[in-house]
């Protein structure tokens, strides 16, 4: 990249910070035990380095714990990296924390002029933006009252319409745009589809991996303190959810002081795309599972050529359940839901509507019972899959709201629920005279 083009540059940076395991709460036990106290040492970040150009956005990726928000930190220059360098070149605004920069007692406009002065401006050009930045928050009456007294989606709208005001050059956004409600979030998009379109480079933590497709002109996946993909967003978040559910059924996804160093770890079969193992029994349930239970279910699992628990739009899905018989039953329905995360039912069958028939089983038998979906009409997404077992005549055997999770990606960018097979056509009808 040539070197009028690039606006931040991380070179081979490495972040670790001190977590004491004792805590001396007197000065005479913090004089006398002062060279003793015993500390470990956490690696956020680990021999990372890339370079972001000028008017790129940019997601980052991964899960909790990873160091997506110190990278953040060590770029606003918040935090310094113990070793490699950061180079930073134009105006920096940063959304890192609720509240970051805020006073509580101060007003809504008080705390306007304070966080505008952190990020460089004078009074004057504060107070010349002042009426465009409580019109963009809405907080209408609010203003002029102490933000102790704001919810999170308050403190939100405050400091993105400062944060959008100072004009920067570039904008550090860490999740904060999750606490808003759905209309201010909307509006917020379009606010940063404008700093795109004006070659603004923006990074953005965020979870929503949708949000990185259809937003992102790239995506960096960190995990365990080091960069592990750095590249397309679309193929950058399959591989990422593909590694994280793995890593969730085997319970890898725990935080530990203890990392294991990714440079001895074998991340092949992330590159190569492998398919993810089959999840086990899963005891989370999110719902209050109801039924006379002489039917069980023992596991529900998706399956897919990309793994369990995450499917291309349009692809075949095998929805998986294994049930164990504690009495014979005859006349046993299973059912399968595919609902948003809230809870929206968006389709639903079972095996009596589809005509294969109640059955019949013996106290001890175990049966596993297959779906499968030929092209699954689901756009990119998160969605939830509930089981239901049932006898013919409606008695609930065992009824498990959402059992297991769904993640359907794309490299079409569609937007809704619906995954419509298409065609586009251009036909030349003669030129208008």
């Amino acid at each position: 990249m040539a070197q009028a083009e690039w606006a931040i540059e991380v070179d081979h940076v490495s972040k670790a910070f001190r977590v004491h395991t004792e805590k001396n709460p007197t000065l005479k036990e913090k004089v006398i035990y002062a060279r003793r106290a015993k500390h470990r040492e956490f690696v956020a970040l680990r021999d990372v380095s890339m370079t972001i150009g000028k008017g790129t956005t940019v997601g980052l990726l991964g899960v909790n714990g990873s160091g997506k928000s110190t990278l953040l930190k060590l770029i606003s220059r918040i935090l310094y990296p113990d070793t490699g360098s950061i180079h930073v070149r134009g105006k920096v605004s940063s959304l890192l924390e609720l509240g970051a920069g805020f006073h509580p007692d101060f007003t809504g406009t008080e705390n306007i002029f304070l966080n505008g002065s952190l990020m460089g401006l004078s009074k004057k050009e504060i107070q010349y933006k002042l009426d465009e930045i409580i019109d963009f928050s809405e907080l209408g009456d609010f203003i002029r009252e102490p933000i102790r007294s704001y919810s999170s989606g308050m403190y939100m709208r405050l400091a993105f319409s400062v944060a959008v005001a100072v004009d920067p050059e570039i904008l550090l956004i860490d999740e904060i745009l999750a606490v808003g409600d759905a209309a201010f979030q909307a509006k917020c998009m379009d606010r940063l589809r404008k700093l795109q379109s004006q070659n603004r480079t923006i990074v953005i933590v965020t979870h929503d991996t949708g949000a990185v497709e259809r937003f992102c002109d790239r995506a960096v996946w960190l995990h365990n303190s080091r960069m592990v993909l750095d590249g397309d967003p679309s193929d950058c978040v399959q591989r990422y959810l593909q590694e994280a559910f793995q890593n969730a059924s085997e319970g890898a996804n725990v935080m530990s002081f203890d990392r294991v160093d990714e440079s001895s770890t074998d991340l092949s079969h992330v590159a190569a795309g492998d398919a993810v193992a089959a999840t086990s029994a899963q005891e989370d349930a999110a719902g209050e599972r109801v039924g006379g239970h002489e039917v069980v279910l023992t596991t529900v699992a998706a399956h897919s050529e990309m793994g369990t628990d995450i499917v291309r739009a349009g692809m075949p899905l095998q929805v998986v359940l294994q049930a164990t018989c504690r009495v014979d039953k005859a006349n046993v329905v299973f059912g399968v839901h595919i609902e948003t995360e809230d809870g929206v039912l968006l389709y639903g069958t079972d095996t009596r509507i589809d005509l294969t028939g109640p059955r019949s089983f013996v106290a001890g038998e175990q049966w596993q019972v297959s779906l499968q979906f030929e092209q699954l009409a689901l756009a990119p997404g998160h969605y939830a899959l509930s089981a239901r077992v049932f006898t013919e005549a409606g008695e609930p055997l065992d009824i498990w709201p959402q059992c297991a999770h769904l993640t359907v990606v794309s490299e079409p960018r569609e937007v809704g629920y619906m995954h419509m097979a298409h065609t586009w056509t251009f036909e030349p009808k003669g030129v208008k005279v």
